[in-house]
């Protein structure tokens, strides 16, 4: 398939070595009868969560391992008893599918059953399933592996710990480590997500913890990273651009994802329209778009990618040298926006976005609670001020 409003698959990020999309063994625990998910925000106390933790996804193209990016939203009921779970799996963010779990009565924890879609395709008749389970790399000689999802037939939930005092929720019974050499980055156990037609996997994630978001604040946003575009050299609507948006501010703290769009630039900083005629109709919205919503998911809009019905060849190229991405962060009416980070096509006939040969004036780090830290540990967010005042935000995994 082309595109999909189910799970961003195809990922703008060096994959792992070559191999093939993994398959389950036996059947899946409590798959439903028939095809029920909640889009609409349910009733109750509603909190928003940043992801951290780690995950591996498959898809036709092979295998990555990666820290848990992005934010989630949880629901409290009235009863006290029932909790909902908007996109619970991390690369599942934006397609806005609720999952419903029950906290205990001691408020320690919350149970999710599996078997719930987290993500379905009405048009094409299949959808993403929560599974439990483990991978293992399996190794075919020749520096090949195959990555086997096997489900755990005696799990019927995934449990979630509550720690209220903290405003955490963190999975419990899963291990794993991405950042291990391959392939042993890819030996996992955790909550998944399985094609319901074929039963394999398409992501597993381990050591998640969720941590309360504060209060938005207006910020000037951490720069985007671009990261590759490809040009199917026709306007068949293939030609895409890939990137990351960092939901952090310049300092390290964490943007609320509501307040958060994005927009697209060519050239000489000439911003790119998304028009109504082209695009309006396969992907939901009735006027021109220069500013898209973070997570804002169509036909041709992903987490992290867009396509295009324009080409770099013949007389209406899309642009001649380079294609960037800028973050704006709204709050309260008032508007901050990063630097535009722009990706050259031919990097030996342009000025680079990304910055080069700057002098740097100050590192600081950061935790994925937004905390700052004297050094990095674990997995840290680093920000570099330039002294021309710019910044740039990077991963530290140590």
């Amino acid at each position: 398939m082309k595109k999909s409003l189910l799970f961003i698959l195809v990922l703008a990020v060096s994959l792992c070595a070559a191999a093939k999309p993994a398959h389950t063994l036996g059947k899946l625990t409590k798959a439903p009868a028939k095809v029920d998910i909640i889009t609409e925000q349910p009733e109750g106390n509603l909190v928003t969560y940043t992801r951290s933790g780690e995950y591996m996804t498959v898809s036709l193209y092979g295998y990555i391992t990666d820290a848990q990016t992005g934010q989630l939203k949880v629901v409290y009921a009235e009863d006290g008893k029932t909790v909902y779970i908007q996109d619970p799996l991390c690369y599942g963010e934006g397609q806005g599918v609720w999952v419903k779990g029950e906290l205990s009565d001691d408020g320690l924890t919350i149970s999710v059953p599996l078997g719930q879609y987290v993500a379905y395709n009405e048009e094409d008749g299949y959808g993403l399933l929560l599974s439990w389970g483990a991978t293992e790399a399996i190794d075919l000689g020749d520096d090949f592996y195959w990555v086997m999802f096997t489900p755990d037939e005696n799990v019927e939930a995934v449990t979630y710990a509550v720690n209220e005092s903290e405003g955490t929720i963190s999975l419990v019974g899963s291990e794993g480590d991405a950042f291990a050499e391959e392939p042993n980055n890819w030996n996992a156990l955790g909550v998944a997500g399985i094609w319901d037609d074929d039963l394999s996997v398409a992501t597993i994630e381990w050591k998640t913890v969720w941590t309360v978001l504060e209060e938005a604040e207006a910020a000037v946003p951490a720069d985007p990273e671009a990261l590759e575009f490809f040009d199917c050299k026709d306007e068949s609507g293939f030609t895409r651009f890939d990137f990351n948006i960092n939901l952090v501010d310049v300092d390290g703290k964490p943007l609320h994802a509501d307040n958060v769009t994005y927009s697209i630039y060519t050239d000489d900083d000439q911003l790119f329209t998304f028009d109504y005629d082209t695009y309006g109709a396969n992907n939901g919205f009735d006027q021109d778009m220069t500013e898209i919503p973070y997570g804002f998911t169509g036909y041709d809009f992903y987490l992290r990618r867009v396509y295009f019905y324009r080409t770099n060849t013949g007389d209406n190229p899309l642009f001649n040298w380079r294609i960037g991405i800028q973050v704006h962060n709204t709050v309260d009416g008032v508007r901050n926006s990063s630097n535009i980070v722009y990706l050259e096509e031919n990097p030996y006939n342009a000025i680079d976005g990304v910055k080069q040969g700057k002098t740097v004036a100050s590192e600081r780090y950061y935790n994925l609670a937004g905390q700052k830290v004297a050094s990095p540990e674990g997995i840290t967010i680093k920000v570099t001020t330039y002294t021309d005042g710019t910044t740039t935000t990077t991963k530290v995994v140590k």
